[in-house]
C-alpha cells in the first residue's frame, strides 16, 4: 500500500509500489490527480525488495528518495548499478538517484500538515527502518509489523512498535499497516495495543 500525502505546492508518497509498472501508473495517477503539485519525495520505511523494487521509477523522474540512514549507502549503490531488463525507466533516463537518509527523526511540513519519520529503535526485522506520523490527521503509517490473519499468533514485532510508539509519545486515532490482512479493516491505536497483549 502506498499513501500520497498532498501538501500546499507538492505531494509525498509513502512507501513505493511493488515493481516498475505499478510505480509508474501511480506516478501517472498523481499527475493526472494532481497536476500542479510534483511529487518531492517517496518514503520508503525499509530497503526489503517488496518495499524497495518500485524505486527506480521515481528515481527516474528525479524524485528524491527518503529512507532510513542505515539504507542510504545500500539504496544508492543498488539503484546505480547497471540495469540491463528492456524497457527498465530509470536505465533509460541516465539520471542519477538522490537518497537522503533520515537518522532518528525528519519532519517534511508546510502550512498544511506534516509528516514526521521516525527511525524504530530495537527492530529484529530490519535495522533499518522508519515509521511515519501525521500529527494533523492523528495517523500511523507502518510496515511489516504485521497484523496477523485470525487465530495466528501475533509477531513480536508489534510489542517492538508498542515501545517506540510510547518512546516516540506518538498520539494517533488510525493506524495504517502496509500489510493489512484485510484491506477494509481501519486499525485504530486501541485494536494496536490489543494486539500487542494478544489479542486479536
Amino acid at each position: 500500500m502506498s499513501v500520497l500525502v498532498e501538501f500546499s505546492d507538492h505531494v509525498v508518497i509513502i512507501e513505493a509500489p511493488q515493481g516498475d509498472e505499478r510505480t509508474e501508473a501511480t506516478i501517472a495517477a498523481v499527475k493526472q490527480l494532481l497536476p500542479s503539485k510534483p511529487i518531492r519525495y517517496v518514503v520508503n520505511t525499509h530497503p526489503h525488495f517488496d518495499h524497495a523494487s518500485g524505486l527506480g521509477p521515481f528515481a527516474a523522474e528525479g524524485i528524491t528518495i527518503l529512507t532510513d540512514d542505515n539504507n542510504k549507502y545500500f539504496l544508492t549503490q543498488a539503484l546505480s548499478s547497471p540495469r540491463t531488463l528492456v524497457g527498465d525507466s530509470l536505465a533509460k533516463s541516465g539520471k542519477k538517484p538522490k537518497v537522503e537518509g533520515v537518522i532518528e527523526k525528519m519532519v517534511i511540513k508546510d502550512d498544511t500538515r506534516s509528516i514526521e519519520l521516525h527511525h524504530v529503535d530495537d527492530l529484529e526485522h530490519s535495522d533499518g527502518m522508519l515509521i511515519a506520523y501525521l500529527p494533523k490527521e492523528r495517523i500511523l503509517f507502518s510496515a511489516d509489523f504485521n497484523v496477523p490473519a485470525p487465530g495466528q499468533p501475533v509477531s513480536p514485532s508489534i510489542a517492538t512498535l508498542i515501545e517506540n510508539i510510547e518512546r516516540l509519545q506518538l498520539d494517533f486515532d488510525t493506524h495504517v499497516p502496509v500489510h493489512a490482512p484485510n484491506p477494509d479493516r481501519r486499525m485504530t491505536k486501541a485494536d494496536l495495543l490489543a494486539l500487542a497483549k494478544g489479542g486479536q
